[in-house]
């Protein structure tokens, strides 16, 4: 049996078949025969899948309408008062860990251990799927949140969209409208802005974590804080890499390195002078300018390495050359530093990159869901080498989550590419 969430898929799928034939005959053009057809069997469908999905949604509500709540617990919140932001995930895998994944039981540990009756009920009563247990809605935007500080992107200012439905298609503007000086009695040019589509589709992120089994015994609250933190940390990591310099292969996002266009990937000058680490610099505001960026919220991105080579520049009198580094700022913009952008890139494996980046328009579909998994028994990779969870007395958490990234604006990217300063 299909659930609602690839229901919804598919039903958006058909939706747009049918706006695809209705902007066709919108658009001046005359439907064939065969189209006709095809428009009353895709109309058919959508209504099938639409009965399908309110049946499924009033299954949902009933069962939550009459499900039994655990002794003295509450209906589910969203946030219980006086709980830090997220500490909501912490109790939720602490829970599923001591229940080895029986939500029931993870239930009844929310409530006698952690103090949680609103955690427990939804546990009581929550979603189970193929892949662990779904974590209720209502605690999903609190962990996207806290992903704000652990993604540069994020933290830079990226817009975060809902993406229900797997998929999101925005227009994107290419090029803008133009005009032009007349004489009297001749006919005024036309022009109009030129759009193009930036679709966006759920790529499924899987983050693997181990977590100590003392932080899952010990009943302090700060013990919630630190799995929170060790499961948003590890999505949070390998999402700034794919936001960045992915290149959407092998079902992953598309990163500003590969959405860049091909005049914004501009070489660092390969003699580093203080004039010349200037001019690297500026030729990115110039590229971004020349887009007709709107420069709402520019900001850079580096290495650990690039960031202390400029803090460390100076000129020939020993004064150092940007000081507004130690405010946060690059050139009147803020930066954010990553190890998401390597030091080891070029022929001799000694090279980084640069970005400028609007993130007024980075855009980041965000498909709601979260799905938690454990296993104590698991293995994973550490540093090259398989490491037991059962050896180390650990509890392997996996977090799944789903979203994509686009820019609405191509020029409103650049990237220094071939930077091998070094402090």
């Amino acid at each position: 049996m299909k659930d609602l969430m690839t229901l919804l898929q598919e039903r958006a799928g058909v939706q747009a078949a049918i706006a695809a034939l209705a902007d066709k005959e919108k658009g001046g053009s005359a439907l064939s025969a065969e189209e006709v057809t095809e428009f009353g069997k895709l109309e058919a469908q959508f209504d099938t899948l639409t009965a399908q999905i309110d049946r499924l949604q009033a299954a949902e509500r009933m069962a939550a309408a009459v499900a039994k709540p655990l002794s003295g617990s509450l209906p589910a919140q969203p946030k219980q008062a006086g709980r830090q932001a997220g500490e909501a995930l912490g109790i939720i895998v602490r829970s599923l860990v001591s229940a080895g994944g029986d939500p029931r039981a993870a239930a009844h540990f929310a409530e006698t251990h952690c103090g949680a009756p609103d955690i427990a009920a939804a546990l009581n009563t929550g979603t189970g799927s193929a892949g662990g247990f779904i974590v209720p809605p209502g605690y999903v935007p609190e962990v996207i949140e806290l992903l704000r500080p652990a993604s540069v992107v994020r933290k830079m200012g990226a817009r975060t969209i809902p993406m229900p439905a797997g998929t999101l298609t925005m227009s994107r503007h290419t090029a803008g409208s133009s005009a032009s000086y007349v004489t009297e009695g001749t006919d005024i040019p036309s022009s109009q802005p030129a759009f193009g589509p930036l679709k966006l589709s759920k790529k499924k992120l899987v983050a693997l974590v181990p977590v100590s089994n003392d932080l899952i015994r010990f009943s302090s609250p700060n013990a919630n804080d630190l799995v929170r933190d060790d499961v948003v940390q590890g999505i949070g990591t390998r999402e700034d890499q794919a936001f960045i310099r992915d290149d959407g292969t092998e079902d992953t996002p598309i990163g500003l390195r590969y959405q860049a266009a091909a005049g914004a990937l501009i070489p660092a000058n390969a003699t580093i002078t203080v004039q010349n680490v200037k001019n690297d610099l500026g030729k990115l505001e110039l590229a971004l300018l020349n887009g007709n960026v709107k420069m709402l919220k520019p900001g850079w991105i580096m290495s650990p390495r690039t960031l202390v080579f400029l803090q460390n520049l100076v000129d020939g009198n020993g004064n150092h050359v940007f000081p507004e580094i130690a405010a946060g700022q690059l050139r009147n913009k803020p930066y954010a530093v990553t190890t998401s952008i390597p030091d080891n890139l070029g022929v001799g494996g000694d090279a980084s990159e640069i970005y400028l980046v609007d993130f007024n328009d980075a855009i980041i579909g965000e498909a709601t869901g979260l799905i938690i998994d454990i296993s104590k028994e698991g293995s994973y990779m550490s540093n090259g080498q398989l490491v037991s969870a059962f050896s180390r007395d650990e509890t392997l958490v996996r977090a799944i989550t789903e979203h994509d990234f686009g820019m609405r604006h191509v020029p409103s990217v650049a990237v220094l590419t071939d930077v091998k300063w070094q402090p």
